[in-house]
């Protein structure tokens, strides 16, 4: 089925109520299992029905889980693309209603294709690497605040700092315990942690955040991932590229690898001196590099031993 056949149905997610608009009729629903039946029986009567609403932060995850698992036709759009596009039409009231309405103007307009589950397996291992950061985060606090606190707290800091690494422990015992049970994951990983500047963090965020990666070609992957550089040049100006966008939880673990790379791995390592000879700037290089590695990725998962041309 092609995007021109879809009828949108746009959705607009706050953290009680969906707010729907379809080409004849607007209403309203619970942002809860009963809403989502109610929407659904609805969407039944609506020939080749495809489910429309803007990315906000965690409101949508239960809508897009219940979507998926009904075979509803699905597209997350970015909220700042969606936003731009009603600027763009002169609307400048914006409110729950007025917005479902542009989700709607904007689908029809872009024609957005639907988009594809992650395999059960790689969304637990997201949901646990998000906690995994969250728990980080939190051990680098309590860990600051043991520097400086007065004596009368530090036990119960540091009581804290051993709660939390157990944590971490045992949310990196869950992660591994799903990849050993998924024989691709078993083997993805393995060939990832194989590559000198990656380790198992990197690798299964890389399996859990970018689990399409095998289904992309090579430019795809790095655009997605926001390592692809943008051209900014008007007339005569010609200015930098950058990179913007992008799965951001890919590129800081890719950073954190391509910086342990630029060390060890011997092909890294020489792209990057060779390209510090020339003056390029310290980001310069780490972008460079971070690509570098993430085409290589590519490469391996997508093909059986490749090498990694210099």
């Amino acid at each position: 089925m092609t995007p021109n056949t879809y009828t949108y149905i746009a959705v607009d997610i706050a953290k009680d109520t969906l707010e729907v608009q379809t080409p004849r009729e607007h209403f309203r629903c619970s942002n809860n299992p009963e809403g989502y039946a109610q929407l659904c029986r609805r969407l039944a009567g609506i020939k080749n029905a495809m489910v429309v609403y803007e990315a906000t932060g965690g409101y949508e995850r239960n809508l897009m889980e219940e979507l998926f698992k009904r075979n509803i036709p699905q597209a997350r759009l970015n909220p700042a693309r969606v936003r731009a596009f009603a600027q763009s039409e002169g609307i400048k009231a914006k409110n729950d209603r007025i917005d479902a309405r542009m989700i709607l103007r904007y689908a029809q307009e872009k024609r957005p294709v639907p988009a594809r589950a992650a395999a059960a397996e790689r969304q637990q291992m997201a949901d646990l690497l998000d906690r995994r950061s969250q728990l980080t985060e939190q051990l680098a606090r309590e860990k600051n605040r043991l520097q400086k606190a007065p004596s009368i707290t530090r036990k119960s800091i540091r009581h804290m700092i051993k709660l939390i690494e157990r944590e971490i422990a045992r949310i990196d015992a869950q992660i591994e315990s799903i990849i050993q049970a998924h024989e691709q994951l078993k083997w993805q990983s393995d060939t990832l942690q194989s590559i000198q500047g990656i380790g198992a963090i990197t690798a299964w965020s890389i399996l859990a955040y970018l689990w399409e990666i095998d289904q992309l070609n090579r430019n795809q992957t790095v655009a997605l991932v926001g390592l692809a550089p943008f051209d900014k040049d008007s007339a005569t100006i010609r200015k930098k590229r950058t990179i913007q966008a992008g799965r951001a939880k890919v590129r800081k673990c890719l950073y954190m690898a391509a910086q342990s790379a630029a060390r060890f791995n011997p092909v890294i390592k020489a792209y990057v001196q060779r390209h510090r000879a020339r003056e390029k700037p310290y980001r310069w290089l780490m972008t460079a590099a971070m690509r570098k590695l993430l085409i290589h990725i590519h490469s391996l998962l997508k093909n059986p031993q490749p090498t990694l041309a210099s």
